[in-house]
């Protein structure tokens, strides 16, 4: 299963600077973290799993740039192994921004924890307010959770003027802009459809005319 990351645009390493370290080999899980040329920047980035089952790259066949590639094994669809690993990296490097974007994807497209995919896309906020994909992503959550489209509008908003040329930003915005309306349309016909007034005039009885 392969699903798009977050593009950073960031230089920065995990764990130092060669970029590439080894952790854990333990369970089959995710052996090496590989970041290099940042997200974003048309650069090879990836994560690798043992036994070949989980692989990424950044950027397409045909050149274009399609962010963090992400692919997660059959073997384990509910990323425990990859859930760990992320968590033990984070642990390491609380404040690194890319590593806390890349986890908050996660969470939400694997995972489907929306409630701590927007913790950590918060916390990824605070460590690099300028990253047009975590802050549509924070959008994203924000309407996917709370259908408040006043604060999803805000973080596409910021989304958009940070990155005005980025095509998945803008995919996004245009994506929540159909959904918000079409949320809207379908509040309207069940308004219409079911009034809230449902006072009515009672019924009228005809008194019971006494007999002789």
């Amino acid at each position: 299963m392969r699903m798009l990351l977050s593009s950073s645009g960031l230089d920065g390493t995990l764990l130092g600077e060669e970029g590439c370290d080894v952790v854990d080999r333990e369970g089959g899980g995710l052996q090496t973290l590989v970041v290099g040329g940042g997200m974003g920047s048309g650069g090879s980035s990836g994560i690798y799993g043992g036994g070949g089952d989980v692989g990424g790259r950044g950027g397409s066949d045909d050149g274009e740039d399609e962010g963090f590639g992400f692919y997660e094994s059959n073997k384990n669809p509910g990323g425990e192994s990859t859930d760990a690993y992320y968590r033990k990296m984070i642990e390491a490097n609380p404040g690194n921004a890319l590593l806390l974007g890349n986890y908050a994807k996660f969470l939400k497209e694997v995972r489907g924890d929306l409630a701590r995919a927007e913790e950590y896309c918060g916390r990824a906020i605070l460590a690099n307010p300028n990253d047009a994909n975590v802050l549509s992503l924070h959008a994203d959550l924000i309407w996917q959770a709370h259908k408040d489209t006043h604060r999803a509008e805000t973080y596409f908003d910021r989304a958009v003027k940070t990155a005005p040329d980025d095509s998945y930003v803008l995919a996004s915005y245009a994506k929540f802009l159909w959904d918000a309306e079409e949320e809207e349309e379908e509040e309207d016909e069940y308004g219409n459809t079911f009034p809230t007034d449902f006072s009515q005039e009672a019924p009228h009885h005809h008194p019971l005319t006494a007999t002789s």
